[in-house]
């Protein structure tokens, strides 16, 4: 998957004809999975590239200014589209000129002229021109005057509510990571890198690795969890929070990997949180947090050993 960051003649030539989903694409939900699908079908029957056009900051950090927590990384997200098949990846910045162009001339001078759309695939709801003015309606008025087709894909619900990203960081920073897992259609991940920690875990006899990561929702608790390094999964204990027990002030992300050994100082590292155990507190000694831990990882490897999804968490 190409990836571009502004509008240019070599884009052009991947772009021409092509089929190109608009939208956010904040962790790439199961209702962008449904548009991904159709943008994908529609370039296969064309025989045609499959493009994306995303936006980077987030619009409501630079329109609304409001405090966006996106459920993934830059790179997460870009990881994600290219396996998903696609062929390449428009990020425009909001500058002020983009900002302020009006739904017509975005369709016009953007969507036709630079890109050469032939089809152009949208959820239900979207919006776009200055103010959020123009809706499916108008696009579909503006592809009918400058020559490109619009399909239109209905909201997914699950669970009899509608599927968005809002809800899943809602649910991410209250440490439901199923319920955000039901509507990614996936395990959330966190990714980055192991560094040194503390030794805490080691001396208390669950050595854990430490992450340095750039995701920006930590969902706070204890967690089951796969980690993931060099293509090799292990069975985890994560913990997530500010250990209060040891007295910190800054939240960390730290992992003890069941019935594994060994030196993992900088490597690249995934964490998929499952399900959580427990809420994390703090506990009158570090006797009775070490007590907590090994019931902690005891029933981790009891649901890790009976399989995933049979062990009843309380």
């Amino acid at each position: 998957m190409k990836v571009f960051r502004r509008l240019s003649p070599r884009l052009q030539k991947i772009s021409l004809n092509s089929v190109l989903a608009i939208g956010i694409f904040d962790g790439c939900h199961l209702g962008h999975q449904k548009i991904l699908k159709k943008l994908l079908a529609r370039s296969r029957q064309l025989g045609v590239a499959a493009g994306l056009m995303t936006f980077s900051p987030h619009p409501d950090r630079v329109l609304n200014r409001k405090r966006i927590s996106l459920i993934q990384t830059p790179q997460q997200k870009l990881k994600y589209l290219e396996k998903a098949g696609l062929d390449y990846c428009l990020i425009l910045s909001l500058e002020r000129d983009l900002a302020f162009l009006p739904g017509e001339e975005f369709a016009r001078e953007i969507l036709k002229k630079a890109l050469g759309i032939q089809e152009v695939v949208v959820g239900q709801n979207f919006r776009f021109g200055h103010n959020r003015r123009c809706g499916v309606r108008e696009l579909k008025a503006f592809g009918r005057r400058y020559g490109f087709r619009v399909s239109l894909i209905k909201p997914l619900g699950r669970d009899g509510q509608p599927i968005s990203s809002s809800l899943i960081r809602q649910f991410l920073h209250k440490g439901r990571v199923e319920l955000a897992g039901r509507l990614l259609g996936r395990p959330y991940e966190i990714s980055g890198r192991i560094i040194r920690g503390r030794g805490f875990g080691r001396r208390l006899g669950f050595p854990t690795i430490n992450l340095e990561t750039a995701n920006e929702i930590l969902p706070p608790g204890v967690f089951l969890a796969l980690v993931i390094i060099n293509k090799e999964t292990y069975p985890a204990v994560v913990n997530i929070g500010f250990r209060p027990t040891l007295g910190d002030r800054q939240t960390s992300v730290e992992a003890h990997l069941l019935d594994f050994s060994g030196q993992l100082y900088g490597q690249s590292v995934s964490l998929q949180l499952l399900r959580k155990l427990r809420s994390e507190r703090k506990f009158p000694t570090l006797e009775a947090l070490q007590e907590q831990i090994g019931r902690d990882v005891a029933r981790a490897n009891k649901y890790f050993q009976t399989g995933l999804g049979f062990l009843r968490l309380s």
